[in-house]
């Protein structure tokens, strides 16, 4: 009778500590699949959003725009709905922006408030400034300022050339090329992503 009880303990214990391997396991199997972590960026939210309704979908007929509400459940608008925007050139503004692990969401609004959305990629938005033709030699300099940068290669006397660029500006287009310049000595300052130029926005990072 004693063996049979010491042969129950036993797996019993058997059995208890299979149960505590199976939920440990279980525990750490929960772990790996939590959601990515999804980190606002204060700074580029507050600069991007400053510039107002300056951005455009041009990609949005491929279906960049997803709507963020919980009943939308994070889904497409139509594609006529997109084609739409794209056609109209209906501008947008940023919201709010968000890392999540090596993704970038950006929370976006149209003019008339009719269009809330958000598109999992910064370059899916595209400052309306880059179709000013007036600004395209800037444009063009700043770009390759950020480049030259990204390559390890000097960088001095390309960022004079955009500079000059600039001073030879007038009016708004003056007023929009030396806050680019400014945040530009902030790229090449910080070489972050979230310092890129406001009006290089679609243009970079990009295919450039």
């Amino acid at each position: 009778m004693k063996k049979i009880v010491k042969v129950l303990v036993v797996l019993t214990i058997v059995s208890m500590g299979q149960l505590l391997a199976t939920t440990s396991n279980t525990t750490v199997q929960a772990a790996q699949i939590e959601k990515p972590k999804r980190v606002t960026n204060k700074a580029w939210t507050k600069r991007l959003a400053k510039a107002g309704y300056v951005f455009v979908l041009p990609h949005a007929g491929k279906g960049a725009l997803y709507k963020n509400t919980t009943a939308k459940g994070g889904k497409s608008y139509s594609r006529k709905v997109l084609k739409k925007l794209v056609k109209n050139h209906t501008l947008f503004k940023v919201r709010k922006l968000t890392i999540i692990k090596n993704s970038i969401s950006v929370d976006l609004i149209s003019k008339d408030g009719k269009y809330k959305g958000y598109t999992n990629y910064v370059d899916g938005i595209y400052n309306k400034n880059l179709f000013n033709t007036d600004l395209q030699p800037l444009i063009n300099a700043e770009l390759r300022v950020m480049v030259a940068k990204d390559n390890s290669k000097p960088t001095s006397a390309l960022l004079e050339q955009a500079q000059t660029l600039a001073s030879e500006l007038t009016g708004k287009n003056k007023q929009i090329a030396d806050t680019s310049i400014k945040q530009l000595k902030r790229y090449l300052k910080h070489r972050d992503i979230s310092e890129t130029p406001v009006l290089l926005i679609g243009k970079y990072p990009g295919a450039y």
